[in-house]
């Protein structure tokens, strides 16, 4: 069954949902209830605390200081005190970030939840959303342009910050959650805001869902009907998701902190998977989806397309093929590769590389490790490398192989002078390809190696700077030898 239940059940009616809903928790989980004071809240208590006795409830109240919330608190009191359950208070700073004020309130409240929750070893924090809830944040998304994730409005169950958020009223109606609650004569205040005309929320309330009542036919039930939509759109985008994600694991690659993916390889997904694919790609550098908008996603398509985006309003246009979004994700195309970094990416510090030897190289959770082949007797040994790929097996001598699962390997031929040490850093200005007189930015872009990474391509040189190694570019054949040596790089365990 899909969207809301019908209008009119007893209480009988709302226990039964309600058990059904948290059929997941097992008998004597902690969860605790979020308890504003106003009548959705309180339901919430009331029918848990009916429907759930084996569970270890208790109330847990938010103050947001934005306006004078006292008899909100003294609600949440007497609620919890009506069903004999333990409180806890706690006090958020609520500031307005890129979504606004309630988005951020929102935000401090939850995360003042799972705070709360994880002192008491609670499960699950249980929250008061109804269907009447639902249906206006659907047309909330709606209102903005959403995607099929937006039509899914709010999940009934959702890990947030490491505790599950349930919300067991979502298909209950919050007529008949107010009529048990005024029954069972629990103590509730009423939010200002609900009748602030300001208010999106209210407006929405108001005017948008008794508008749709007149036009949706049959029952006039619009939050039956948006219910059902928001539930039948989050099973798409579950789908999309799920095959999105297998795309990504098949295309998308680290380096560091930088990811990137194949131009061409993005270009041949169906639009659904690579707006996902590509959102993905920006989330994995800024660590989470918040805030990623569908113009953020849409700048990178649109550069991966091989056409510079229009900035943003009040934004400058940067160099060619890059874009900065999503709070400073830098985004580069060349090379048939598509790129996002962070904003602020250092570059490799340098480091000693004994000969024999190892350094750890912990931006990239890579090691490189020199080990002597034995002393070279005549012309140079050199071998080229390719990025990301192990220098297999019937390539290198059978005594010279890198472990299996490296990201990069070569024989290097080594004079005198560099058997005293070697040194691994970022590119420098001046610094040429190894073997070759032509610049190492230049045979970057050659290569096509993406802008975003190239200050994490780890150079080997000599003390005195020569190049003699960079993984997918090449080696330096030296004249006079009085060793070759195997040097690979490995991830770090």
């Amino acid at each position: 069954m899909t969207g809301a239940l019908a209008r009119g059940l007893d209480e009988a009616g709302l226990v039964a949902e309600v058990r059904r809903a948290l059929s997941g928790l097992a008998t004597g989980t902690p969860a605790v209830l979020a308890v504003s004071g106003g009548r959705d809240s309180a339901g919430l208590a009331l029918l848990v605390a009916r429907a759930r006795p084996d569970l270890v409830l208790s109330v847990a109240h938010v103050r947001h200081g934005l306006r004078d919330d006292a008899a909100d608190a003294a609600a949440a009191a007497g609620i919890a005190q009506r069903l004999g359950l333990p409180l806890a208070v706690r006090s958020v700073a609520v500031r307005a970030d890129g979504e606004g004020m309630e988005a951020a309130a929102r935000d401090a409240r939850h995360a003042a939840l799972a705070a709360l929750a994880r002192g008491c070893a609670a499960r699950a924090v249980l929250l008061g959303h109804t269907a009447e809830d639902q249906a206006e944040t659907v047309l909330l998304a709606l209102g903005r342009g959403t995607g099929v994730r937006g039509l899914g409005g709010m999940r009934p169950a959702r890990d947030g910050d490491g505790v599950e958020l349930l919300r067991p009223l979502l298909r209950l109606r919050r007529a008949d959650v107010a009529a048990a609650v005024a029954a069972a004569g629990l103590p509730t205040v009423e939010d200002p805001t609900n009748t602030d005309p300001e208010q999106r929320r209210r407006r929405v309330r108001t005017t948008v869902l008794p508008a749709l009542a007149e036009l949706s036919g049959g029952s006039g039930d619009p939050v039956a009907l948006l219910t059902r939509l928001a539930d039948l759109a989050r099973d798409d985008a579950d789908l999309l998701d799920e095959l999105a994600a297998a795309h990504v694991r098949r295309l998308v690659r680290a380096w560091g902190p930088v990811r990137v993916v194949r131009a061409d390889a993005l270009a041949a997904l169906h639009p659904a998977l690579r707006r996902r694919v590509a959102r993905a790609l920006l989330a994995a550098v800024r660590g989470t989806t918040a805030g990623l908008d569908a113009a953020a996603v849409n700048r990178t398509l649109t550069l991966a397309s091989g056409d510079d985006p229009v900035p943003p309003p009040g934004g400058r246009p940067g160099p060619a093929g890059e874009v900065h979004v999503a709070g400073g994700v830098r985004v580069t195309a060349n090379g048939g590769w598509l790129a996002a970094a962070p904003p602020a990416l250092a570059d490799l510090p340098a480091r000693p590389l004994a000969v024999p030897g190892a350094v750890d190289l912990p931006e990239l959770g890579l090691r490189m490790t020199v080990a002597l082949t034995g002393v070279a007797g005549g012309g140079p040994a050199t071998l080229a490398s390719t990025p990301g790929r192990p220098t297999g097996d019937g390539v290198l001598p059978p005594t010279a192989r890198a472990p299996r699962g490296t990201a990069g390997a070569a024989v290097v031929a080594l004079g005198p002078v560099a058997l005293h040490g070697l040194v691994v850093r970022s590119r420098q200005p001046g610094d040429e390809a190894p073997g070759s007189s032509r610049g190492l930015g230049r045979r970057f872009t050659d290569l096509g190696v993406p802008r975003a990474l190239r200050q994490l391509v780890p150079v080997v040189t000599t003390a005195a700077g020569e190049t003699l190694w960079v993984p997918g570019v090449g080696v330096a054949p030296v004249g006079t030898l009085q060793a070759a040596v195997l040097v690979w790089l490995e991830r770090l365990r």
